[in-house]
């Protein structure tokens, strides 16, 4: 681990423009490194950027003994943004504590903090740090209480209009109190210096939670001491935007049950009304979930004292809770209610239906060893927890899961890994990346067993770490010819190349009926054109295209009607078909799962150009949109860039590209190569991909020694001016390709004594410089080992 000597603030601020370079790993025992500075990082807080990435504040013992609080941003492509190993938030002496962190709503957070730097007792400060790491307020933070007696558990939520409100507990009083203090987005506090009394009733009260009342103030609710038995309530209050408070003195009973109540949480319902969610030892043996409806005027909706949440035996604690997005809430907790360890299970609230969800709960992770600390945040209808997971029985990983808001679940059962590295990882905190993913982090002891670090992962809208890992082939590559992997004669395995890829394709019938270029109109032939590729072996010579992009609607200066079968690339070269040729069989083979499967589901997004028609649409549907930009020329023409087209699917296929390697040659498998979120114009979709067939294998055509010398018909024909001719030779001959005229007359030449291995051959004949009429195309192949074959046959050249 590596220790960083004491700098000054304005010395590690002038390097933040010098961030590490990381990318978001795709694997999961292997994350971003957020500290690994010496001592102990723990207690980590994250907060979205809104720019996918987020930012972390932790407590560090890099100095000793005293914990100070650091931080740290990574952008959406896990790319940390200052200094290595974070800032310091503080520079003074004393504690800094229990920090509380949220996103201000103008790229930068607001943190909170109990500190005792006075060295008499805790205080709460506050400080507001812009998207660079600079503090925007006092540059050791802007005090929000510093007044006699300890204050603990500060809480924070936004105003609404880019301030923000603050709650916590506060002994100034002899006894624990609730306070709190309203600052405007210039640091300025708008209320009584040291805070205003929330609730300051006999006994304790202690552990805030607060939320917006969505009119400039908040509701807040706690642990409440001051029935004198022993036990606690849960009481809330609503206190307006000038700091008056509304509901009655001290706060309005949530669940005054008997035995204790403790834990509280609280979301808002968007239009002044709030859920409560508490631990509850009604029944006096174990724990439950309760929870309350309080509306703007303070007045409880559902049943007195609440509504359990999973009415089950066993213990349920540490509930977390946020706002499903509609107005209703959800809820998630570790649970034992199989006795033997705790798993995660979930509730979705509304304000007139109550529970959502089963009665009993939703069950998130059951797998076996202990579920703790789950976390969670919404997003776009998405719900996405995260916890740490004990199922492989020796140390602690991270993992997580997406919850649709009907209850059913998005990934895969128990949830998807986060984080395997050895030794433990615990305490995770979550945020969300703003495209219905997230970043998660946690205290990490995987390169040390005496000390953490913190390290954090980005999960993809589809479960995938970093997205997810990819790979895609150019139109270069997969324009090569194949090689044979394996020699039989001399027992060397060859690596194959992309060509090997695109022979796969065929020979697994994922293109059994052709690969199509554009829409098949028999009906309006004469209007229309597509292309169509019947086998591996024609597309090899179609490819690379870097002719003009444009739609099919001409070839050599006349109009291209109908189907345009197999045409290699001399006969038409038109960027945007060779790169649509190149994204529909990298689609394919992720689908055939030769390359990380779901390539196709990934949305396109020119964040550069929000009226590019290719934005939020998945890579299917942009190989589905070129199609018609093809054929239907008459619709696009005048509205499309088919430039700007092209430009952005060879982007696309190269996006992922790199050297090739293998997983395995039998099947044919691919090594993943970078991370989605290195892509700046592809995100994870939050859709479940489609359904993919299973296809059935052909017959390998293209790789077989031809059994006897061939010469087949040219295609088209009648032409003008290019035709197509093919031929097929059973041994190593020297090849000789020429044209006559209808007098016997040699008029061209296309192969001259050129010596050939065994296989098909494929010829272009451009008769632009010759009269229409009929001419004749003649093969001689003269094997090498002796012997020879001639074929001669007719075709017509119309002008």
């Amino acid at each position: 681990m590596r220790k960083i000597a004491t700098v000054l603030f304005f010395i590690l601020l002038s390097q933040i423009g010098s961030p590490l370079h990381a990318d978001w790993p795709c694997l999961t025992d292997t994350s971003v490194a957020i500290s690994l500075a010496s001592g102990n990082q723990w207690n980590v807080h994250t907060a979205s950027d809104g720019s996918n990435g987020a930012f972390f504040v932790w407590q560090d013992r890099r100095g000793g003994l005293v914990d100070k609080l650091y931080i740290q941003r990574v952008n959406g492509s896990g790319q940390p943004q200052w200094t290595q190993d974070g800032i310091p938030l503080v520079l003074t002496g004393g504690y800094q504590y229990y920090p509380q962190m949220i996103s201000d709503g103008a790229g930068g957070v607001y943190i909170v903090w109990q500190d005792n730097r006075s060295a008499v007792d805790y205080d709460i400060y506050i400080q507001r740090v812009s998207p660079a790491g600079s503090p925007l307020w006092s540059q050791n933070g802007t005090a929000v209480c510093v007044t006699t007696g300890q204050q603990y558990n500060p809480q924070l939520v936004l105003d609404g209009s880019g301030g923000v409100i603050v709650t916590w507990q506060d002994k100034r009083n002899g006894q624990f109190d609730i306070y709190s203090q309203h600052f405007n987005a210039s640091g300025q506090g708008l209320w009584q210096t040291n805070g205003i009394p929330i609730c300051a009733a006999t006994g304790d009260q202690v552990n805030p939670v607060i939320t917006s009342d969505g009119q400039g103030g908040a509701i807040i609710a706690w642990t409440d001491f001051r029935s004198g038995s022993g036990f606690s309530d849960i009481y809330a209050q609503r206190v307006l935007a000038n700091g008056q408070t509304s509901w009655q003195a001290d706060g309005v009973p949530v669940c005054v049950a008997s035995n204790t109540q403790w834990n509280p949480q609280i979301v808002a319902d968007g239009i002044g009304s709030a859920y409560v969610i508490w631990q509850d030892r009604r029944a006096g043996t174990y724990d439950n979930i309760y929870a309350q409806f309080i509306n703007s005027l303070g007045q409880p909706q559902w049943t007195a004292d609440g509504i359990p949440l999973a009415g089950v035996m066993g213990v349920q604690y540490y509930p977390q809770a946020v706002s499903d997005g509609t107005g209703g809430a959800v809820v998630v907790w570790q649970d034992n209610r199989k006795g033997a360890d705790y798993d995660v299970y979930g509730q979705r609230l509304s304000r007139s239906n109550g529970i959502l969800w089963v009665s009993t709960g939703l069950p998130i992770c059951t797998a076996a060893g202990h579920q703790y600390n789950p976390q969670l945040v919404t997003q776009n209808s998405t719900v996405i927890v995260t916890w740490q997971d004990r199922r492989n029985g020796n140390d602690y990983d991270i993992y997580c899961q997406a919850l649709n808001l009907d209850g059913s679940i998005k990934w895969a059962a128990n949830g998807n890994a986060v984080s395997t590295a050895t030794l433990d990882q615990y305490m995770p905190t979550i945020a969300t990346d703003g495209q219905s993913g997230a970043v998660i982090a946690w205290a990490d002891y995987h390169t040390s067993q005496s000390s953490t670090d913190i390290f954090s992962q980005r999960i993809g809208a589809n479960g995938k770490p970093a997205g997810g890992c990819y790979r895609t082939i150019t139109q270069t590559g997969y324009g090569l010819k194949s090689l044979k992997t394996y020699n039989r004669f001399t027992k060397v395995t060859v690596m194959p190349n992309e060509g090997n890829v695109r022979d796969s394709l065929f020979k697994r019938g994922v293109f059994a009926n052709g690969l199509y270029l554009g829409y098949p109109r028999n009906d309006l032939r004469r209007i229309y054109a597509w292309e169509f590729f019947t086998a591996s072996f024609y597309v090899r010579y179609a490819l690379p295209q870097n002719g003009t992009p444009r739609p099919l609607d001409q070839i050599f200066g006349r109009p291209l009607f109908g189907a345009l079968r197999n045409p290699r690339v001399t006969r038409y070269n038109n960027k945007l078909s060779g790169e649509l040729l190149a994204l529909k069989m990298n689609i394919a083979a992720s689908d055939l799962q030769i390359t990380e499967p779901n390539l196709g589901e990934l949305i396109f997004e020119d964040t550069t150009n929000p009226s590019n028609p290719l934005n939020n649409h998945s890579l299917r549907q942009v190989a589905a949109f070129t199609d018609s930009a093809l054929t239907y020329w008459t619709v696009f023409k005048n509205r499309l860039d088919y430039g700007r087209l092209a430009y952005w699917l060879g982007n696309i296929n190269a996006a992922f590209s790199a050297p090739l390697d293998t997983v395995s040659l039998t099947p044919l498998k691919l090594t993943k190569v970078l991370p989605l979120y290195s892509v700046p114009f592809l995100i994870a979709s939050p859709s479940p991909p489609p359904f993919i067939p299973s296809y059935q294998p052909i017959a390998d055509r293209e790789d077989q020694t031809p059994e006897s010398f061939a010469l087949s018909q040219n295609y088209p024909n009648p032409f003008n001016p290019m035709t197509t001719i093919e031929f097929a030779i059973p041994e190593q001959s020297y090849v000789t390709l020429s044209i006559f005229n209808i007098l016997g007359q040699q008029v061209a030449t296309l192969i001259d004594h050129q010596l050939s291995d065994a296989g098909r051959e494929v010829v272009d004949f451009n008769a632009s410089s010759l009269a229409s009429g009929v001419y004749f195309y003649r093969v001689m192949a003269e094997y090498v080992a002796g012997g020879v074959n001639i074929q001669t046959k007719k075709m017509v050249f119309l002008k």
